[in-house]
């Protein structure tokens, strides 16, 4: 059976946001020790939407008119940004970069499942007992890394199990669900003709916004950052904060919710690794006992969706 290209593009796209997304947890896990998430977040996204947002301005406007017709969807899209990003960015730093990411990116296929239980979104459903080994695997490991995390077998916690463990699982849980809910609004989009760089461009002034605020008030203040460092802090984050949401949008015009959502859970095994050569965060054998267990899950589920995607019209 031969895979058609939109699904091999999808594919491809998704590799792309799983390594840059891998990436990013690891860097950003460190930089976020000593600087200001929401500086960083105001900046990378503000000028990416500007850029973006004149440039299909200049070369095509009539994806401002798509916009107005398409407001709500563009607002749900927004607020569910908004609040993954602020959540996730919390929870790297609190909990081990690994486990926030892993906790977060198992969260997304999940919450695309009880959303079209509620009727948002495309309909979906575990279809071959292959999928439902996959996520039985996925929840184990998931509930495996917890464990480790919040009785201190994890290789880094910023705090105490009170201040960090709880808060940065719970900000890890919340951030997987937001961004499922993104995903789901980001798929009505592309199916109403908004183009990726547009979609990517209009989903985060709300995000900007609460960005905005909390650097102004301090909410996340580390003490000063030296410029240089923070240039480039923001010139990395276009690369690996901002490129992988715009890979993400255009995965999302090849592969369903569910299997991009699951697909992304492949990645967490990848930040383990860069996490183990960045040296940063102690090694710890239950996380990686616990990565395993959620890979090999994932991979089952990957595959059997894939497949089933083959088989549909």
């Amino acid at each position: 059976m031969r895979i058609g290209i939109p699904l091999l593009a999808g594919l491809a796209w998704s590799a792309v946001f799983i390594l840059l997304e891998s990436a990013q947890s690891v860097f950003f896990g460190s930089v976020l020790q000593k600087m200001d998430s929401f500086f960083l977040g105001f900046w990378v996204f503000g000028i990416a939407t500007l850029v973006l947002a004149l440039a299909i301005r200049a070369l095509d406007p009539g994806q401002f008119g798509l916009c107005g017709r398409n407001l709500k969807a563009l607002a749900a899209c927004n607020c569910s940004t908004a609040a993954g990003w602020v959540l996730y960015l919390f929870a790297i730093q609190m909990i081990e970069p690994a486990v926030a990411f892993t906790v977060s990116s198992a969260v997304m296929p999940v919450s695309a499942i009880i959303l079209a239980r509620l009727g948002i979104g495309e309909p979906v459903s575990l279809r071959t007992a292959q999928e439902r080994t996959g996520f039985g695997l996925v929840v184990l490991g998931i509930l495996v890394l917890a464990g480790a995390t919040l009785l201190g077998y994890s290789g880094f916690v910023r705090g105490s199990i009170q201040t960090s463990a709880i808060p940065g699982l719970a900000c890890s849980i919340l951030s997987g669900g937001a961004f499922a809910w993104m995903l789901v609004h980001c798929r009505t989009l592309d199916a109403r003709g908004l183009g990726p760089a547009t979609v990517f461009a209009f989903r985060f002034p709300v995000y900007i916004l609460l960005a905005a605020t909390g650097w102004f008030l301090r909410l996340d203040y580390k003490g000063p950052v030296d410029t240089g460092e923070a240039a480039t802090a923001i010139l990395i984050g276009f690369a690996i904060m901002a490129f992988p949401l715009y890979a993400m949008q255009k995965a999302v015009s090849g592969v369903g919710v569910l299997l991009l959502s699951t697909i992304t859970a492949l990645g967490p095994l990848v930040v383990f690794c860069l996490q183990m050569m960045e040296g940063r965060v102690a090694f710890s054998g239950f996380t990686l006992a616990g990565l395993l267990v959620y890979s090999l899950g994932a991979l089952l589920a990957v595959s059997s969706l894939v497949g089933n995607q083959l088989q549909d019209p």
